[in-house]
């Protein structure tokens, strides 16, 4: 349930950050800070995403003992 709230949270942070680009000159002013805030939110959602598969496959492992 914790893991679901944090990926909600990292994909609303993704859509606020891209709103936050622009996409003429993304290296410059806040858009820089909004690039590296995509980057980072995409990482923390790969990141949770990896989470959630490895606890599914501990589920399983530990049920069929």
């Amino acid at each position: 349930m914790r893991n679901n709230i944090f990926l909600i949270l990292s994909v609303i942070l993704l859509g606020i950050n891209i709103y936050q680009l622009d996409f003429q000159n993304p290296l410059a002013g806040d858009s820089k800070i909004a690039v590296i805030g995509v980057l980072g939110c995409l990482v923390a959602i790969v990141l949770i995403l990896i989470l959630i598969k490895s606890q599914k496959i501990d589920e399983k492992i530990k049920n069929k003992d």
